[in-house]
């Protein structure tokens, strides 16, 4: 008796190529479904229909690929996914990576083994062709990495632009030795702050110290140990970009301990536009990141395509705002 393995070699793709294909489902190139078509009437293969509804059978779950819940930013965007992810019927089930790329991988193998219905990625350590091979012709949505669009959906920040702004903001103002702050700066929206970082000095004729470029900070306690170790050193500072508002607010703490007044000697912008904040002293200038609507329309966007069953690439960016208080 011809099984669905039995097409999948004749045809040479993979059995979840031909279980898409029987039973009608996007993200599958014409290409593949003339081959497996054309086996199946050569063969004269009928699918089982009990199996075939158990294979369109949905989870309604829709998985939440997020490197560490313990960073603040994180925490707040997957707590807002969650609830929306409610509201809209379906079950979130959260899978933490620790910017592991092996754990990563494993979300993707139970994305292909359809035990959730879609994934969202707010960080991946694999390039978008690398994703490619492992989220094609499944419903996937990505917010927070300024992917091209062409296998999934992605909405995210204009983070050049965001960093560049502020940048600039501080440069005008006289502010020109300037560190930056990232957390995983392999990453692409990482990069692309450094970009806008870089380019405003350029644009202002004013070389940046790439000794003031510091990696692996996104924390309270990393903003507190590095205004101590700046404060103390050699090097004259006089304004830094961080890369959360939790290491502006970490800052400011290391600050008044060791007596640098901000603004007067020192400017910090924050990232997030978190409460924190509000109820720093003083309180943080900052860049708004447009979470509560880039979350709203990246559920709009996957959950229309889980119900309608049809995969509609949409590519969103929304611009940064520079939130100006007391701390520049």
């Amino acid at each position: 008796m011809v099984n669905i393995y039995d097409i999948a070699r004749l045809s040479g793709v993979s059995k979840s190529t031909v279980s898409r294909v029987i039973a009608n489902q996007p993200y599958v190139s014409e290409e593949k479904k003339n081959k497996v078509n054309k086996v199946i009437e050569e063969l004269n293969y009928k699918p089982n229909s009990l199996a075939r509804q158990f294979r369109k059978k949905q989870t309604n779950c829709i998985g939440i690929l997020v490197p560490d819940l313990d960073h603040p930013y994180f925490s707040q965007l997957v707590g807002m996914l969650s609830l929306r992810c409610h509201e809209k019927g379906f079950k979130p089930v959260v899978y933490q990576t620790f910017f592991n790329e092996e754990l990563e991988k494993e979300v993707y193998a139970k994305l292909q083994n359809r035990e959730m219905d879609g994934l969202i990625l707010t960080s991946t350590l694999l390039t978008e062709e690398e994703l490619s091979t492992y989220v094609e012709n499944h419903f996937v949505a990505a917010c927070n990495e300024d992917f091209e669009g062409k296998y999934f959906s992605v909405f995210c920040l204009n983070e050049e632009k965001a960093i560049f702004d502020a940048t600039m903001y501080l440069l005008n103002k006289g502010v020109t030795t300037l560190g930056f702050c990232s957390d995983n700066l392999h990453t692409p929206s990482q990069q692309a702050r450094l970009r806008g970082f870089i380019s405003a000095h350029e644009q202002k004729g004013i070389d940046y110290n790439e000794n003031l470029v510091f990696k692996q900070i996104a924390t309270i306690e990393d903003g507190i140990q590095l205004g101590q170790s700046l404060f103390e050193g050699p090097v004259r500072i006089e304004g830094i970009i961080a890369g959360s508002d939790f290491v502006a607010a970490g800052m400011l703490k290391s600050s008044a301990e060791m007596h640098i007044r901000v603004p007067a000697n020192f400017s910090i912008i924050g990232f997030d536009d978190h409460p924190i904040s509000l109820v720093s002293t003083p309180p943080l200038t900052t860049i708004c990141n447009q979470m509560q609507e880039m979350g709203n329309d990246l559920i709009d966007c996957i959950t229309k395509m889980i119900k309608d069953q049809q995969a509609i690439y949409t590519k969103k960016v929304y611009e940064g705002k520079l939130i100006l208080r007391q701390s520049t």
